[in-house]
């Protein structure tokens, strides 16, 4: 049997063993993300039961204002997890410092979702597996600084042949998520790290194994200059001693 380009178990270990080990820092990070979530969401629910032209303008306003915090709380949450992965330290800088990168993540989340949604509307299944397959581009959008279309198709050779085990492990996460939810939706502080990292470790090792990598022919070995050898000057004869 082939053996796997990852193991779910190590992916969420390392996720747990980051998590508990990081506990104070998540524990603000996802307070972070709630509570900028909780105000621009409810602004923009508030904003959609009034009426009139103004307060049309202000909905709209706060409707992209909540699309740009949600971009930035994705942007944060892939960069989090894969410095985890690179064994960098804890850093807050992470939940905003991905900036430059905002249009091109925008960009990329668009392509994905349209792309999810037309395949739901091809009978299901093709959104569910173009979710998964091609489920890595942001971070490859923001890990190797990819174009939208350079990653999706970056995404598509990272994850060839492993669609299976990628799906299982996605159940696996969703899992984690809903155990945490029901835990009075306090286990989502602890579940979401643990999801987050879990999938930059998985993003890492598929990136690590990607058959296209392994198939490339090894560089040809060139063979050594030739050595010079420098002529030494002739060594005078010795005069006979008397």
């Amino acid at each position: 049997m082939k053996p796997e380009r990852f193991l779910i178990s190590d992916a969420v270990s390392y996720g747990w063993q980051t998590m508990t080990q990081n506990i104070g820092f998540f524990l603000l990070v996802m307070l972070i993300f709630f509570v900028a979530n909780g105000i621009f969401g409810g602004l923009q629910g508030f904003s959609g039961q009034l009426n009139g032209v103004a307060i049309a303008i202000i909905a709209i306003i706060f409707s992209l204002l909540n699309l740009v915090i949600g971009v930035f709380i994705n942007m944060a949450q892939v960069k989090i997890g894969l410095d985890f992965c690179d064994q960098k330290p804890a850093d807050y800088n992470d939940i905003y410092n991905q900036y430059p990168r905002f249009w091109y993540f925008l960009g990329g989340m668009v392509l994905y979702g349209l792309l999810v949604m037309a395949g739901f509307i091809l009978l299901i299944i093709p959104g569910i597996y173009w979710a998964v397959k091609y489920q890595f581009v942001p971070y490859l959008i923001l890990d190797r600084g990819m174009g939208p279309v350079e990653a999706f198709h970056k995404a598509h050779d990272i994850t060839q042949g492993v669609w299976w085990h990628l799906f299982v492990f996605n159940l696996a996460a969703i899992g984690i998520t809903i155990v945490g939810f029901l835990l009075c939706c306090v286990g989502t502080l602890f579940a979401v790290p643990i999801v987050i990292v879990a999938m930059a470790y998985v993003y890492r090792s598929l990136l690590a194994t990607e058959p296209s990598a392994q198939m490339m022919a090894p560089a040809p070995q060139m063979a050594p200059p030739p050595q010079r050898t420098v002529p030494q000057p002739p060594v005078p004869p010795v005069p006979p001693t008397a």
